[in-house]
């Protein structure tokens, strides 16, 4: 079964036959005239979705606006958010009465995004993540998968009395070691405003009550950055590996 989808384009005429029995083949992306042939338009963008619906209620479930949901979010992206621009939708500086006004409604906006405890803490453990991501290099798939850790480790209540920098970067270690990005405790306290003694035991609680299994470090996986950090050739690389 084929799985190009054709639909008829409005408002265009072949240049050839001057038909307008013009249609789209979303699968090629190309505009073609069903009269002669011709094809009139290629290499088309397809603005339509990636799923298929086939009901109203399926199209109704899977139909989707905004940027992807993301762990690495104290709200998970899901929240709207107020700018910092001072201007309006077509680009003009809004008046003194006006700035006055969004600013009111960018606190308060604000004040309601963060309302409990928790959002609080996911908040601050999300920018401090960040932070160390940045400084780090890690991947975002290795951010992901901390957020993910800490989120655990909050449902377990096993913050509470413990700092925030030492559980996020825990987590953050765990992350790196389950998704097999070397990184050592070493350089993850040296990026934190913590010890390598209370890295370690918030580490070791981590793994202890959320039952995470670690593999084992290969000795591989440091050889690729080591080389990098070296400038050596992936010739060599391949050779120590």
């Amino acid at each position: 079964m084929s799985n190009n989808v054709n639909t008829r384009v409005e408002k265009l005429v072949c240049p050839d036959c001057n038909s307008d029995q013009i249609m789209m083949d979303t699968a090629r992306g190309e505009n073609i005239c069903t009269n002669c042939g011709t094809v009139i338009e290629s290499h088309l963008i397809s603005e339509s979705p990636e799923w298929r619906a086939f009901t109203s209620e399926e199209r109704g479930k899977r139909s989707r606006v905004g940027g992807p949901t993301t762990y690495t979010i104290h709200d998970k992206g899901l929240s709207t958010q107020i700018g910092w621009e001072d201007r309006d939708v077509y680009g003009k500086k809004l008046t003194p009465s006006q700035r006055a006004q969004i600013y009111r409604l960018r606190k308060w906006h604000i004040r309601t995004r963060v309302h409990s405890p928790v959002d609080r803490n996911l908040a601050y453990a999300m920018s401090e993540l960040d932070r160390l991501a940045s400084q780090l290099g890690i991947p975002r798939s290795v951010k992901e998968t901390a957020s993910v850790i800490y989120r655990s480790a909050i449902d377990k209540r096993l913050i509470r009395g413990r700092s925030i920098e030492a559980m996020i970067a825990a987590a953050c270690y765990a992350a790196a070691r389950m998704r097999r990005v070397p990184r050592t405790l070493d350089e993850i306290a040296q990026n934190s405003r913590i010890t390598k003694k209370e890295l370690g035991r918030c580490y070791r609680l981590i793994i202890y009550e959320l039952a995470i299994k670690i593999p084992l470090a290969n000795p591989t996986d440091y050889i690729v950055r080591f080389s990098a950090e070296l400038r050596l050739s992936g010739t060599t690389s391949r050779r120590a590996i």
